[in-house]
């Protein structure tokens, strides 16, 4: 009789399980199957990384530079002006660890590698680093195969939506409803159409752009700066002792970013620049920040951003120095 109401209790048991089974199953399957179509939709939409996932895994025994930084370096070096095949891994608010973990996942990926390209703009080293949760790190592990989590890494990390849902939720309706003009990219993701900007839409008025106001960096930062420069200072000795030559870029800036500089911040950077040049004698430079003459108005996307065409000019400088 006990073995019976067992039973009776396990059957009925089960059956409210499995009807509690069928009723999670019937709210999450449509939510998971849009969720799914919202992921494919995202990644049909044209971005630098497919362009730069497709080099990296068909030339990865050919790529000889490789470019690291922030949208500075992203918008500044096009690949297609080098000599020597490239990858630019530059990227909007991508900082030195980011820049670090590429470097350190990627020197055995490409074994002829040749040189290194690190920035060191005018603020770079007064930026707080950022986390082990940066929402970039998806796309670091999806599209380059690098892991900046610094844990084991679990299916959803590659999701890319879920990474930066806001971001991409204004991506999906600019290109799927308002049907904006889509980014054109060459072959090794470099953006060709990068034109529209605060300076175009000025007209490239240097009277107007004289009176704008655009954001910049003032804010001193001096544990931050006591922090980031010895970690630059491991990142240039990584590369070195891998047998890679170092090139350090400052990119070039319009002539009103330049007179809103903070001097103190300014002066620690360049201090870092010369005392790189005696520790690290080998370490070449590239330093076009003030260059007002070879960059004009008519160079840039905004202040501190160069567009296809400054890109041509800063890549060709940037091919020279490679070379020599």
């Amino acid at each position: 009789m006990q073995d019976q109401k067992s039973n009776l209790f396990t059957s009925s048991f089960n059956k409210d399980q499995w009807s509690l089974l069928k009723q999670i199953a019937v709210f999450f399957t449509p939510v998971i199957i849009c969720y799914a179509l919202l992921e494919i939709s995202v990644l049909n939409i044209p971005m630098s990384y497919d362009k730069i996932y497709m080099k990296i895994n068909t030339q990865e025994n050919d790529i000889k530079v490789m470019v690291l930084g922030s949208s500075q370096m992203q918008a500044a070096v096009n690949p297609e002006f080098l000599d020597k095949l490239a990858i630019n891994y530059g990227s909007t608010s991508q900082h030195h660890t980011e820049d670090n973990h590429i470097m350190e996942q990627s020197l055995d990926r490409f074994p002829n590698l040749e040189t290194i390209v690190f920035e060191l703009s005018y603020a770079h080293l007064e930026l707080q680093h950022h986390g082990k949760n940066f929402w970039k790190n998806s796309i670091y592990l999806k599209y380059y195969g690098v892991n900046a989590f610094e844990r084991r890494t679990y299916f959803k990390d590659r999701l890319i939506f879920l990474s930066s849902p806001s971001l991409y939720s204004g991506n999906f309706i600019d290109y799927y409803i308002k049907k904006k003009p889509p980014e054109e990219f060459n072959e090794f993701g470099y953006r060709t159409n990068n034109f529209d900007g605060a300076f175009s839409r000025a007209n490239y008025d240097e009277d107007f752009l004289e009176k704008r106001k655009f954001f910049i960096r003032t804010t001193e930062n001096i544990d931050v700066f006591a922090n980031n420069t010895p970690f630059f200072y491991s990142m240039i000795r990584t590369a070195l002792a891998n047998d890679k030559k170092v090139v350090i870029g400052s990119l070039p800036t319009y002539k009103t970013y330049l007179k809103e500089r903070n001097p103190n911040i300014l002066r620690r950077r360049d201090s870092i620049l010369n005392d790189i040049q005696i520790k690290f004698p080998e370490v070449k430079f590239l330093n076009m920040e003030s260059d007002s003459i070879t960059f004009g108005v008519k160079d840039y996307i905004n202040e501190n951003h160069l567009n296809a065409r400054g890109a041509e000019k800063f890549t060709k400088q940037l091919n020279e120095v490679i070379n020599n």
